[in-house]
């Protein structure tokens, strides 16, 4: 299984960010969060747009790991080395199969489906909703880190905690098992991206410290 790239993820979200997506995200990126995950759904965005804002992405900042959302035909033009499913894929053993190379994440809401992305083949697995989230209205109750922590006891696959991390929640969402943490809203939504940016990258080196984030 490969290692994650960096223990937080900057879920660059096309709703949220709209037509500066690729300028937010290359903002964040250069202050030092350079896994982002591409997220652009609705009828309104296929492949040829998502293929088009990872390449100005990549040409803009090229040290970026660019793991790109529910797009497996964009993954494949743009080779690029992520690749992320949202909950619920039929097709994920098979996806797996035909991206060996490629560094597989599934995200999940409860313990059946990390069970379920891991006997499947995922690298890792986002888990949500840990806190409730700043980039859109909560949907029934949070984790919370207790249901967090029994969630993910004795799974076989790094789980990253989303839903309302900040980077004062990192140590908290480590000690409950996560591998690291995904962020879209706490980074994204912030008056001074670059400062939140490297926030959550000097917190995240303290707390989940090892040779392959530094």
């Amino acid at each position: 299984m490969p290692a994650l790239p960096f223990p937080v993820v900057a879920i660059a979200d096309h709703e949220t960010l709209g037509p500066e997506l690729v300028e937010t995200a290359t903002r964040v990126a250069g202050a030092g969060l350079r896994w982002v995950c591409l997220r652009a759904k609705g009828p309104d965005v296929g492949t040829r747009q998502r293929v088009e804002w990872g390449r100005d992405l990549l040409e803009r900042c090229p040290r970026v790991f660019l793991t790109v959302h529910g797009d497996p035909e964009a993954c494949e033009e743009l080779r690029a080395p992520g690749l992320h499913l949202p909950s619920g894929r039929r097709d994920l053993e098979a996806l797996r199969r035909r991206f060996p190379g490629v560094l597989l994440g599934v995200s999940c809401h409860d313990r059946a489906d990390l069970e379920a992305a891991a006997r499947a083949g995922a690298d890792y697995a986002f888990l949500s909703p840990v806190f409730r989230p700043s980039s859109k209205p909560l949907r029934g109750e949070a984790l919370g880190l207790d249901g967090f922590r029994s969630a993910v006891r004795g799974v076989s696959l790094p789980v990253l905690a989303l839903g309302g991390i900040s980077p004062e929640r990192l140590a908290a969402v480590a000690a409950a098992g996560a591998a690291g943490a995904a962020v879209l809203g706490g980074v994204f939504r912030a008056p001074d991206l670059e400062s939140r940016a490297r926030a959550y990258r000097q917190e995240a080196l303290r707390v989940f410290a090892s040779p392959a984030t530094k």
